[in-house]
């Protein structure tokens, strides 16, 4: 794995990752769950760096069933799917917990705007 830049914390069994574990890729995704033969096996959750998870029961390293749940709580429905779409384009922080006052809309889903260095020009909409 070092090959690789990946890390393994967990069982291991006749030299295979067997057995509960936390595999941590490259790219800063994290699999916490079990293990079969070196694979993704049983229980276990995808967790991805901009805090996207993924909860699932794995066969022989493939995803059979699970859920998507976004960074901000929302969860991926494939069907009757009620966010940003042509009649409500809220954001789901907006949705949860309302929109904010006049003057200070969303930008985006992450709350916080980033902060523009004093003497710096920007081009946006405000």
């Amino acid at each position: 794995m070092e090959y690789v830049g990946s890390i393994y914390e967990g069982e291991y069994h006749n030299g295979r990752l067997e057995g509960s574990g936390v595999y941590t890729l490259q790219t800063g995704t994290r699999y916490e769950g079990e293990m079969k033969d070196g694979m993704y096996h049983g229980k276990g959750t995808l967790h991805f760096p901009l805090g996207n998870k993924y909860e699932g029961i794995w066969e022989k390293g493939i995803a059979i069933e699970g859920k998507y749940t976004f960074a901000d709580g929302l969860k991926y429905k494939d069907k009757d799917w009620e966010y940003c779409d042509g009649y409500n384009r809220k954001f789901y922080t907006e949705i949860c917990n309302g929109l904010k006052p006049a003057g200070g809309s969303q930008l985006t889903n992450l709350d916080s705007p980033r902060e523009i260095p004093e003497g710096v020009m920007t081009v946006g909409m405000d």
